[in-house]
Protein backbone atom coordinates (compact mmCIF):
# COMPACT_ATOMS: atom_id res chain seq x y z
CA UNK A 1 0.00 0.00 0.00
CA UNK A 2 1.40 3.39 -1.00
CA UNK A 3 1.31 6.52 1.12
CA UNK A 4 -1.09 9.26 0.01
CA UNK A 5 0.24 11.36 -2.86
CA UNK A 6 2.82 8.78 -4.01
CA UNK A 7 2.95 8.01 -7.70
CA UNK A 8 3.01 4.52 -9.10
CA UNK A 9 5.77 5.27 -11.59
CA UNK A 10 8.80 2.96 -11.63
CA UNK A 11 10.85 5.58 -13.49
CA UNK A 12 14.01 6.92 -11.79
CA UNK A 13 12.87 10.46 -12.60
CA UNK A 14 9.57 12.17 -11.90
CA UNK A 15 6.97 12.23 -14.66
CA UNK A 16 6.52 15.57 -16.48
CA UNK A 17 4.70 18.05 -14.32
CA UNK A 18 5.86 16.53 -11.01
CA UNK A 19 9.54 17.51 -11.15
CA UNK A 20 11.21 20.66 -9.87
CA UNK A 21 10.40 24.00 -11.44
CA UNK A 22 7.21 25.08 -13.08
CA UNK A 23 4.26 22.72 -13.39
CA UNK A 24 4.52 20.77 -16.59
CA UNK A 25 8.30 21.34 -16.89
CA UNK A 26 10.25 18.06 -17.19
CA UNK A 27 13.30 17.47 -15.02
CA UNK A 28 16.67 18.31 -16.62
CA UNK A 29 17.79 14.69 -17.06
CA UNK A 30 14.41 13.43 -18.22
CA UNK A 31 14.24 11.69 -21.61
CA UNK A 32 12.17 14.62 -22.90
CA UNK A 33 15.06 17.04 -22.47
CA UNK A 34 17.86 14.67 -23.47
CA UNK A 35 16.16 13.79 -26.75
CA UNK A 36 15.62 17.47 -27.56
CA UNK A 37 19.31 18.24 -27.08
CA UNK A 38 20.27 16.23 -30.14
CA UNK A 39 22.57 13.49 -31.28
CA UNK A 40 25.72 15.62 -30.99
CA UNK A 41 25.03 16.27 -27.31
CA UNK A 42 24.41 12.59 -26.55
CA UNK A 43 27.61 11.56 -28.38
CA UNK A 44 29.56 14.27 -26.54
CA UNK A 45 28.13 13.09 -23.22
CA UNK A 46 29.16 9.48 -23.91
CA UNK A 47 32.64 10.45 -25.11
CA UNK A 48 33.15 12.80 -22.17
CA UNK A 49 32.26 10.12 -19.66
CA UNK A 50 34.52 7.59 -21.39
CA UNK A 51 37.40 10.10 -21.52
CA UNK A 52 36.98 10.86 -17.83
CA UNK A 53 37.50 7.20 -16.97
CA UNK A 54 40.31 6.76 -19.53
CA UNK A 55 42.17 9.83 -18.18
CA UNK A 56 42.03 8.46 -14.65
CA UNK A 57 43.35 5.07 -15.75
CA UNK A 58 46.11 6.69 -17.86
CA UNK A 59 47.19 8.99 -15.04
CA UNK A 60 47.41 6.16 -12.52
CA UNK A 61 49.23 3.90 -15.01
CA UNK A 62 51.63 6.65 -16.08
CA UNK A 63 52.33 7.61 -12.48
CA UNK A 64 53.09 4.01 -11.51
CA UNK A 65 55.36 3.64 -14.56
CA UNK A 66 57.32 6.78 -13.67
CA UNK A 67 57.67 5.67 -10.05
CA UNK A 68 58.97 2.29 -11.25
CA UNK A 69 61.46 3.98 -13.61
CA UNK A 70 62.74 6.27 -10.85
CA UNK A 71 63.09 3.34 -8.44
CA UNK A 72 64.93 1.17 -10.99
CA UNK A 73 67.27 4.03 -11.91
CA UNK A 74 67.94 4.79 -8.25
CA UNK A 75 68.76 1.12 -7.64
CA UNK A 76 71.21 1.23 -10.55
CA UNK A 77 69.45 -1.48 -12.55
CA UNK A 78 68.70 0.74 -15.56
CA UNK A 79 69.94 3.98 -17.07
CA UNK A 80 67.37 6.41 -18.50
CA UNK A 81 68.11 8.85 -21.32
CA UNK A 82 66.05 11.79 -20.01
CA UNK A 83 67.19 14.04 -22.87
CA UNK A 84 65.80 11.53 -25.38
CA UNK A 85 62.52 11.35 -23.46
CA UNK A 86 62.30 15.16 -23.51
CA UNK A 87 62.82 15.20 -27.29
CA UNK A 88 60.07 12.61 -27.72
CA UNK A 89 57.72 14.63 -25.51
CA UNK A 90 58.46 17.83 -27.46
CA UNK A 91 57.69 16.06 -30.74
CA UNK A 92 54.40 14.72 -29.33
CA UNK A 93 53.45 18.18 -28.04
CA UNK A 94 54.06 19.70 -31.49
CA UNK A 95 51.98 16.98 -33.17
CA UNK A 96 49.16 17.44 -30.66
CA UNK A 97 49.19 21.22 -31.17
CA UNK A 98 48.84 20.83 -34.94
CA UNK A 99 45.89 18.44 -34.62
CA UNK A 100 44.23 20.60 -31.96
CA UNK A 101 44.33 23.52 -34.44
CA UNK A 102 42.74 21.34 -37.12
CA UNK A 103 40.03 20.26 -34.64
CA UNK A 104 39.31 23.90 -33.78
CA UNK A 105 38.93 24.76 -37.49
CA UNK A 106 36.59 21.80 -38.01
CA UNK A 107 34.46 22.77 -35.02
CA UNK A 108 34.20 26.38 -36.19
CA UNK A 109 32.88 25.22 -39.58
CA UNK A 110 30.19 23.11 -37.85
CA UNK A 111 29.36 25.48 -35.00
CA UNK A 112 25.87 24.31 -34.00
CA UNK A 113 26.81 20.64 -33.80
CA UNK A 114 30.13 21.51 -32.17
CA UNK A 115 28.39 23.57 -29.49
CA UNK A 116 26.03 20.73 -28.61
CA UNK A 117 28.91 18.22 -28.68
CA UNK A 118 31.07 20.45 -26.48
CA UNK A 119 28.25 20.91 -23.97
CA UNK A 120 27.75 17.14 -23.83
CA UNK A 121 31.49 16.55 -23.54
CA UNK A 122 31.82 18.96 -20.64
CA UNK A 123 28.81 17.45 -18.89
CA UNK A 124 30.22 13.96 -19.47
CA UNK A 125 33.52 15.01 -17.91
CA UNK A 126 31.62 16.50 -14.96
CA UNK A 127 29.38 13.53 -14.08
Amino acid sequence: MQPPGASESALPFPPPGQGPGYPGEPAFFSPDNLLNLGFSFIVGLAIGYALKIAFKVALVGGGLLLIALFALQHAGLIGINWVGMEAGYDGFAAWLGAYAGALKDFMLRNLSNAAAFSAGLLLGLKI
